[in-house]
């Protein structure tokens, strides 16, 4: 008499599942849908067309409902997406760096597309009319005589296609750092004298990454407000790259929606950024205007300090 013995089969959802992730090789069981290291699917089937539209357009979906999510929480509910995303509710919202960055080129490239015909304006104007324009840039550097700033700038004056290695050579002075420094200056100075178009075509899509810097600089003020409460300086990072996303998206609204006064929209931001306060750092009422008011300083301050530095080295840069 022969025994037999029968083995239940693998369940059929269970047919292409590894006991390893394909992609960083962490152990798995045959029941791990996903990799608990990487988060990828834990399948070996091959990849088809089927499979490939599938995964692009769940990861879309899986976008446009974080993408809803945040903004829903953002302008409808102020302070609630700064104040979970820190309590660790990331997953079903968009990242708050992410979020300001996309919205700040977007933005740019909008207002760029919706000016370009004041631009191309600017650009046909009339010899008298663009002497007119350039009387604003006609400003002269009064350096100490023989000094080599002021040997730099009377050679750019008569070399306007000039480099450094040639001023070097000419003027004999010193080739350091900061004579270099000086030369690119006086020579970026003197191109935006020629072009200021084209220094502001230069500028302008470098300034959604001058905002990206210039946040986490502000927020070295604006933590200082709560420094009694030790609330971690990320925390306070995390609220302000919120906060100005909205500040964009309202701004942007407030270009296109013409007919309503730009004071309307910013009367609108302000109360914005009070609810926001009052829900994030939970305070009470005249605390939260109290420090409102100061931050709001402190903005206007560190963004004419950043935005002086950063159109002072693309000066240099030009």
């Amino acid at each position: 008499m022969k025994l037999r013995i029968k083995f239940k089969p693998r369940p059929r959802r269970f047919l292409n599942r590894t006991e390893s992730c394909l992609n960083c090789e962490h152990h798995l069981d045959i029941s791990d849908r996903f990799c608990s290291y990487c988060g990828q699917k834990n399948s070996s089937k091959p990849l088809n067309l089927k499979e490939l539209l599938v995964e692009f357009f769940a990861g879309l979906i899986s976008y446009d409902s974080r993408f809803r999510k945040t903004i829903s929480a953002l302008v409808f509910r102020p302070g609630k997406l700064s104040k979970e995303y820190i309590q660790g509710k990331r997953i079903k919202y968009v990242n708050p760096f992410r979020f300001f960055i996309s919205t700040a080129i977007i933005f740019f490239l909008a207002i760029s597309w919706m000016n370009s015909d004041s631009l191309k304006e600017f650009k046909s104007t009339s010899e008298v009319e663009q002497i007119e324009n350039d009387e604003n840039f006609n400003y002269e550097f009064d350096f100490e005589e023989n000094s080599p700033a002021y040997k730099i700038a009377d050679f750019i004056k008569t070399n306007p296609r000039t480099n450094y290695a040639e001023a070097v050579n000419s003027l004999e002075i010193e080739e350091t750092v900061m004579n270099q420094l000086k030369f690119n200056f006086l020579f970026g100075y003197a191109r935006l004298k020629e072009s200021p178009i084209g220094f502001l075509n230069f500028l302008l899509p470098k300034l959604p990454f001058f905002l990206f810097f210039f946040i986490p600089i502000f927020t070295v003020f604006s933590s200082l407000l709560y420094i009694r409460r030790k609330i971690p300086y990320t925390h306070h990072l995390i609220f302000n790259y919120n906060q100005q996303t909205v500040f964009l998206i309202l701004l942007f609204f407030g270009t296109i929606i013409s007919f309503i006064s730009s004071w309307v929209w910013l009367l609108v931001y302000v109360f914005y950024l009070y609810k926001s306060m009052r829900k994030f750092y939970n305070q009470s009422r005249i605390k939260t205007v109290f420090k409102q008011f100061i931050i709001i300083n402190f903005y206007w301050i560190s963004a004419l300090l950043v935005l002086t530095s950063l159109s002072v080295l693309s000066i240099v840069f030009f």
